[in-house]
């Protein structure tokens, strides 16, 4: 399967050009699943509770359709990243996986970063892998990476790859995601933005670099720091669902999880 990751720089809170803005850069290449960052076409940075009710969106909103109708229309999957309005009342920082077919399936962060948690609640989906076009897929959300237990958790439900939608201001994931990648034996495709943005005397600088590594541990995405774009590379499942390192060895296998306490 050739999937992509999208990596831009939206502006803060105009959503219908941050969506056109995607939409133009997915028509620009060609593959089967595009992986766009966290929060792809809302903006990060939250300065009021208030704020983040006016930005959050149904999952049946006219801005996620415009993604369903484009995945339909071009018969590619899509997994985007979205402050998510939720029936139970509550705001969740999301992505969506949406398919040609019509299904999505949302994924809430469950490990809220920073001051995520003063405006969006805890994750309750926990995790959960799809399987679309032979490949299975699990979500995660950018600082879920940071607790090994998330990739893990996705591995041992039978993930070949991990579609990592981010917003990373801290330096040095793009290099943790080598050791993400081999000790699950999974591909890992990280979508993250450029750009800064500056609000309520606070700036946040994200680092871009967006990546795709596969289970060997080499880095077929390396995207820049500073530039927009559409990344691709292919990933093979027999690469993914071979969890042996040798003939005595098993990263799943040899496990021994009565000592994990």
């Amino acid at each position: 399967m050739k999937i992509a990751v999208v990596q831009n720089s939206p502006l803060f809170g105009e959503k219908e050009k941050n969506i056109n803005d995607l939409l133009k850069m997915m028509e620009s290449t060609e593959a089967e699943l595009y992986i766009l960052p966290e929060m792809s076409y809302s903006g990060y940075q939250l300065v009021s509770k208030e704020e983040a009710a006016a930005l959050a969106d149904k999952a049946g909103s006219d801005n996620i359709m415009r993604f369903a109708e484009w995945s339909k229309a071009h018969g590619s999957a899509v997994i985007l990243g979205f402050p998510e309005a939720a029936e139970d009342g509550k705001i969740y920082n999301s992505s969506v996986f949406i398919t040609p077919e019509g299904e999505k399936h949302i994924y809430r962060k469950s490990h809220l970063f920073y001051k995520e948690k003063i405006f969006y609640a805890p994750g309750n989906t926990g995790f959960f892998v799809k399987e679309w076009h032979g490949v299975r897929i699990g979500q995660a959300i950018c600082f879920d990476w940071y607790f090994s237990e998330s990739f893990r958790t996705l591995a041992l439900l039978g993930a070949d790859l991990i579609a990592h939608c981010t917003n990373i201001v801290m330096p040095y994931f793009q290099r943790a995601a080598f050791a993400r990648a081999i000790e699950n034996k999974v591909y890992i495709a990280t979508s993250n933005r450029i750009g800064t943005e500056e609000r309520d005397g606070e700036k946040l600088t994200y680092t871009g670099e967006s990546v795709i590594v596969d289970p060997l541990g080499n880095y077929l995405v390396d995207a820049p720091s500073d530039k927009t774009g559409v990344f691709t590379a292919e990933i093979d499942t027999k690469l993914s669902r071979n969890k042996k390192l040798n003939d005595f060895n098993d990263v799943l296998g040899d496990r021994r999880t009565i000592f994990y306490k």
